[in-house]
């Protein structure tokens, strides 16, 4: 299973790496490279922002996505850049901006784990880590005997953050294994041979392909702020206080 950069280190700012295509796409251009430490946007998580040094000249990546070429970095369009396929290439990541979205999407993952552990017939299904927009839904697998609460997972959260830090890792799993292990989401999970998942120490892994932070005690701030129930769903609003706006 390939790993991209961004995948093996959170906190790395800066990569060398090389040009291998450029494709016009009418005011911008996509850049492409060997490897990137740029997030792409998707799974509830924003992209990465930052700039490219070609040639000495910096060029600012607005945006960078997946497509079937690969991992895009969109840049204004330079006619200079056309021909620089097989050019050294140095990436730049807005570095406040990553650890902002990565600490978010970990404080989902964290989350969710407790409210599984305070009510086992919640599953995590669907999270959305944007700055003063961040929220985590749970579908009730059966009846939940509704015992959750703002104050409750809140203090969980201060014991796990303040108290007693847990490590955070990524493993790789055959699909079939991710499945054994998260039944109820296997039709969420990517359909691939091999699948990420990330497990906070003590707590059952979870599929995913963002950035997340090292450790529990770097959510400090991280509170629950509404619990709202629909049906069979459950959708929890959560911030992190001092970290939840982009340095812009």
């Amino acid at each position: 299973m390939y790993v991209h950069k961004y995948l093996l280190d959170t906190y790395l700012p800066e990569f060398p790496t090389q040009i291998t295509k450029v494709v016009k796409m009418d005011e911008s251009l996509a850049i492409f490279c060997s490897d990137t430490i740029f997030y792409p946007q998707g799974g509830g998580q924003p992209c990465d922002l930052g700039i490219l040094v070609i040639d000495g000249n910096t060029h600012q990546v607005y945006h960078s996505e997946t497509t079937e070429m690969g991992i895009a970095h969109l840049v204004k369009l330079d006619p200079s850049l056309l021909t620089s396929v097989g050019k050294p290439c140095i990436q730049r990541i807005d570095i406040e901006r990553r650890l902002t979205n990565a600490k978010l999407h970990t404080a989902g993952h964290l989350l969710s784990n407790i409210i599984e552990m305070l009510d086992s017939n919640l599953v995590p299904s669907k999270g959305h880590h944007y700055p003063d927009a961040s929220y985590i839904e749970l579908i009730e697998n059966e009846k939940t005997n509704d015992v959750l609460s703002v104050e409750i997972i809140n203090d969980k959260i201060d014991e796990i953050v303040n108290k007693s830090s847990r490590y955070i890792q990524s493993l790789t799993l055959n699909l079939n294994e991710a499945q054994s292990i998260r039944p109820l989401l296997s039709q969420l999970i990517p359909q691939q041979t091999q699948c990420r998942m990330i497990v906070i120490d003590g707590f059952k892994p979870l599929p995913c392909g963002g950035t997340h932070i090292g450790k529990t005690s770097e959510l400090k701030g991280l509170k629950v702020t509404r619990i709202k129930r629909k049906k069979d769903r459950i959708k929890v609003n959560y911030l992190i206080d001092g970290v939840n706006k982009w340095n812009l």
